[in-house]
């Protein structure tokens, strides 16, 4: 424990780490109140202005030609069963489609701007794990560290819970900081979120949560792995982009699912349906189905077993090799 202590000293005295975490709060504000500003209520001057361009656009008469078409012959525009006197109503333009914002829903921003800012947030922290790491590599302060705790395993475990603990902390700080701007601000412009979605987004957010402490414990782990920050970052990059290219291009049947993407949107939605164009279709029968759906226990053990290969090769690693 008291290595762990330590550590997470180690942690907060950063400042490329504190200035990481700081840019994950101030950019996750950004998407909050961007967020609120597109969904804010519409105003008295902006809504006569949409009341006015209808009635322009109702009087033109390209409309009014329309509508004598459609009171003529109202079945041929609007189907069977309706009336010339359905025509005015239902073709009229409305202000509401003038207006160029729709009001908050908290459902549509957890799997919109709210899954943004949970990405965001987890790549951040990802960052700060190999940074965590490769500061002392980079330092060449590793070997002094082991003077104190000669015992390498429990230097990398202490170490890795430090950090853990400690992106886990500031990422669960910063989204509840975040669905609390959100909830008071619907309560204020008197939305009703009901119960089923808000235990959506906490499930959301936990998992979201989770996922940012995995990915900075993946990232410190590859790091002490190569013994470089840069080097961590470049793999990274290469296995979350050109990975999920290449895996795309394979002329294998059910590729996307070892797509890193795929994945991740599995564990953070609950459950992800993507489009697989590697799925082969029965030459000359109908067209089949390429909706695939990746359940969340599915995307779990993608990243739990990476994170575990990982793991393992980095603290075998760490214990046979000589430190500089």
């Amino acid at each position: 424990m008291r290595t762990v202590l330590v550590e997470l000293k180690r942690f907060r005295a950063r400042r490329a780490i504190a200035l990481m975490l700081l840019a994950a709060a101030l950019l996750t504000a950004l998407i909050a109140g961007t967020t609120l500003w597109d969904t804010r209520p519409v105003g008295a001057s902006e809504l006569a202005v949409a009341r006015a361009q209808a009635a322009r656009d109702a009087s033109t008469p390209d409309f009014k030609r329309e509508l004598r078409r459609c009171q003529k012959n109202p079945e041929d525009y609007l189907g069977p069963g309706t009336t010339a006197d359905q025509c005015a109503e239902m073709m009229s333009p409305r202000p509401e489609g003038y207006l160029t914002r729709s009001p908050l829903a908290l459902d549509q921003v957890k799997d919109n701007e709210g899954l943004g800012a949970l990405l965001l947030v987890a790549g951040i922290m990802t960052i700060v794990g190999a940074t965590f790491a490769g500061a002392d590599w980079a330092s060449g302060s590793m070997s002094n560290q082991l003077l104190f705790e000669p015992r390498r395993s429990r230097l990398w475990l202490a170490k890795a819970a430090a950090l853990f603990v400690g992106t886990l902390a500031v990422a669960a700080v910063i989204m509840t900081a975040f669905w609390a701007v959100m909830f008071l601000v619907a309560d204020a412009r008197g939305i009703a979120t009901g119960a089923t979605v808000q235990e959506s987004i906490r499930a959301t957010v936990g998992r979201g949560v989770l996922l940012a402490g995995v990915g900075a414990l993946g990232a410190y782990a590859l790091t002490m792995l190569l013994r470089h920050t840069v080097g961590t970052l470049a793999v990274l990059f290469a296995y979350a982009v050109g990975g999920t290219a290449v895996i795309e291009a394979l002329p294998v049947a059910g590729v996307g699912r070892w797509s890193v993407g795929n994945n991740v949107q599995a564990w953070l939605l609950d459950g992800y349906q993507y489009y697989d164009q590697s799925i082969r279709c029965a030459a000359g029968g109908d067209s089949c189905d390429r909706q695939v759906h990746l359940s969340l226990a599915q995307g779990a053990d993608y990243l739990g077993v990476i994170l575990a290969v990982v793991v393992v090769a980095s603290v075998v690693m760490f214990r046979r090799r000589d430190i500089p």
